[in-house]
């Protein structure tokens, strides 16, 4: 029987079950992929620690240099911050010089432990996880909607592995820059710090304020690009279906934002994505740090599954 045949009459069974009804709504409201969220998270956190121990490791050496900036002193804990700016002057540039080689030393160090680590595997992993349970929460969505049983490699082909391969390579980048970035903040703070009089004890608390910032922001990047790919993964699977539109579902918590909040229970088309505000236009999980759901519109006319 010829394929778009099949479809036809899948249609028009559809449509006699649903009273000549044009749209179906759906039963079944997908669940986030909380474990790869978590799996994210988890990865960031080993990932991070890898900063943390070579940090820990140089903090003495930092130290070192800075109190021998200050060994003029007869006292460096009775100066006051003024008196410690004046007396680094004399020995300003050797210990700007040191600090520089220390951290290009630590530099070295972190590139060659990251390497080691293999971060496009960790995140490979941990996007067929995301693409497993978004396909998981997809088929029961139309299994219990439309009584359908769909294949699981029917969304394995070149688009999803393509799609998949991209946003590992954006995430590798991601998650690489942090620790350099927070590396070149931490030089920055010392500096600045070590220049104004500030005591190696205080130099050295700006250290670890950055690195938890740092670690922070990590954890940031994990739980927005968990929801962007789910998000961006759901999209193609509804439009490959044939689903035009979709109802938003938010979380409706307190951290819900406003805007998001106002879009609840619409009907969007996947072609005209909300304004949520900012002057941002995107559909459900592709705003920062956004929790929310598309739940599919099934237009029985437009339909396109494997039947």
């Amino acid at each position: 029987m010829d394929d778009e045949f099949r479809k036809e009459l899948f249609r028009e069974e559809l449509r006699k079950k649903n009273k000549g009804k044009k749209s179906v709504s759906c039963k079944y409201r997908p669940k986030y992929p909380v474990s790869a969220e978590r799996e994210y998270l988890r990865m960031v956190n080993e990932y991070m620690a890898i900063e943390r121990e070579i940090l820990m490791k140089y903090i003495p050496e930092i130290k070192q240099i800075l109190n021998e900036g200050t060994r003029y002193h007869v006292d460096s804990k009775k100066e006051n911050e003024e008196k410690r700016k004046i007396a680094r002057f004399s020995v300003i540039d050797n210990t700007i010089v040191r600090l520089t080689i220390l951290f290009k030393t630590i530099k070295r160090e972190l590139d060659a432990a990251f390497g080691l680590y293999d971060l496009k595997r960790q995140i490979n992993k941990i996007a067929n996880l995301d693409h497993k349970l978004t396909i998981r929460e997809w088929k029961k969505a139309v299994g219990k909607t439309l009584g359908i049983n769909l294949l699981d490699d029917y969304y394995s082909g070149d688009y999803y592995g393509e799609m998949l391969e991209k946003w590992v390579s954006d995430n590798v980048e991601l998650i690489k820059t942090v620790p350099g970035q927070s590396l070149e903040k931490m030089k920055e703070l010392v500096y600045q710090n070590y220049m104004k009089g500030s005591t190696t004890t205080d130099i050295v608390k700006e250290i670890q304020r950055q690195y938890g910032m740092s670690k922070r922001h990590a954890k940031l990047i994990a739980r927005d690009q968990t929801a962007k790919l789910n998000a961006d993964i759901t999209e193609s699977q509804q439009r490959d279906a044939g689903v035009s539109r979709y109802k938003w579902s938010g979380v409706m918590d307190q951290r819900e934002r406003r805007s998001h909040r106002e879009l609840e229970g619409r009907i969007i088309s996947w072609d005209n994505p909300p304004d949520v505000g900012g002057g941002r236009c995107c559909h459900p999980g592709q705003d920062y740090q956004c929790r929310c759901c598309a739940i599919p519109v099934f237009d029985i006319d437009t339909l396109d599954l494997p039947v």
